[in-house]
């Protein structure tokens, strides 16, 4: 008689493979379907939840308001809308339009007439505000 010989994860040689396959797929099936259940029920929960919360309307908060950074813990009559802080300076708008048109001169030119040299130069114009 043969002696039996033992495979590492303590099968026998002789030990027939396909119940290990059957007994791998049920397990397979059943972490699956429970995988499964789980994430369904937690998809009809909220869904429940949506269904019976009602909807909250938000109305958005002013810009001004918002930009003038009223705290938290001030009372409703004092939350009157701040005139806007930024004021625009025309020939600051006027310059930096200026540049801009120049920047794309300069960008058109390089696309139309690669180099180097244009690649590199300047557009002649700086945003230096003093």
């Amino acid at each position: 008689m043969k002696p039996e010989r033992v495979l590492l994860l303590g099968w026998r040689e002789d030990t027939n493979m396909e119940a290990t396959i059957v007994l791998v797929l049920v397990f397979t099936f059943l972490v699956g379907g429970m995988t499964l259940a789980l994430a369904m029920g937690y998809r009809s929960i909220e869904e429940s939840r949506s269904e019976q919360r009602p909807e909250r309307h938000v109305q958005p908060a002013p810009a001004a308001y918002v930009m003038a950074g009223h705290g938290f813990f001030e009372r409703a009559a004092d939350r009157t809308p701040a005139p806007p802080a930024i004021a625009f300076d025309d020939a600051l708008l006027a310059q930096l339009e200026r540049h801009v048109r120049a920047e794309q001169a300069a960008v058109s030119q390089f696309v139309h007439f690669p180099s180097v040299d244009s690649l590199y130069s300047s557009s002649g114009t700086s945003l230096r505000v003093h």
